[in-house]
């Protein structure tokens, strides 16, 4: 790859932001925005995941089989979110 290693002052930056999303997501807890809510944590938790792939994983300076590899570790995640809701939502609580 071509793209120049990440600087100090970048990673600063980066975490900086990361605290700051996780205070707006800590302040949204205390705001009445209804069904607002969870949309705008999840939005911000979002984000948050997408910088530390993209640079405290490095995934940003690395070949696109590092991409497959974090891919299929969400798929396989997402597989597993889904099979315990199916189980969750599919039994009978009397």
């Amino acid at each position: 790859m071509n793209a120049k290693p990440p600087t100090q002052k970048l990673f600063y930056l980066i975490w900086l932001a990361l605290v700051i999303m996780h205070f707006l997501i800590l302040g949204s807890a205390y705001l009445n925005l209804k069904f607002a809510n969870t949309p705008i944590v999840l939005t911000l938790a979002v984000f948050q995941m997408i910088l530390i792939l993209l640079y405290f994983m490095e995934l940003r300076y690395r070949a696109k089989l590092f991409w497959l590899f974090a891919a299929v570790g969400f798929f396989w995640l997402a597989l597993q979110w889904i099979l315990t809701a199916s189980d969750y939502l599919s039994r009978q609580w009397h």
